[in-house]
């Protein structure tokens, strides 16, 4: 049942593209978001070439593209902001032990404090990666099912 697409496709190998491109964003968590990339670019060129059910699905997978990416940029921004305190922190403690060489540095810990501003940014690393994760197995899940149901992604039912 190959239906023909706009350039003489068939809309059975666009649907398998797509079905491939949702694994691609699943396997995204594993990979460090490089299948994400590739499906992002595979769903840019194939989007307006596909028949208007899969295309639907095309357009949702860039848009896990980029909630995803947004996602870990501020997951990553937080990671950096912690990263930073925390390098602060230290310089601190040992500008104020006169340091003079670098393999004299001696850091006590009961002279770093964690801060509020710390916790915060540990915090917000570890929830923006967990929200990004789950966005990841859930987004490309649903798309998946209705993709299989042979239902396109959109405001309507009938899509």
């Amino acid at each position: 049942m190959a239906v023909q697409g706009v350039d003489g496709r068939s809309g059975e190998s666009a649907r398998n593209l797509a079905f491939i491109n949702y694994a691609l964003l699943f396997s995204a968590i594993f990979f460090a978001g490089v299948p994400a990339l590739i499906a992002a670019i595979i769903a840019y060129s194939q989007r307006d070439e596909a028949p208007p059910t899969i295309g639907s699905h095309y357009s949702f997978q860039i848009r896990i593209f980029w909630v995803a990416f947004v996602i870990a940029l501020v997951a990553g921004l937080c990671f950096l902001g912690a990263v930073v305190s925390i390098a602060g922190e230290i310089f601190q403690v040992t500008r104020l032990e006169g340091w003079r060489m670098p393999d004299q540095v001696q850091v006590k810990l009961s002279d770093v404090t964690v801060d509020r501003t710390l916790i915060v940014l540990f915090a917000g690393t570890g929830l923006f990666s967990a929200i990004g994760g789950l966005w990841l197995v859930f987004a490309p899940a649903l798309g998946f099912i209705r993709l299989a149901s042979a239902q396109g992604m959109g405001h309507s039912a009938r899509s």
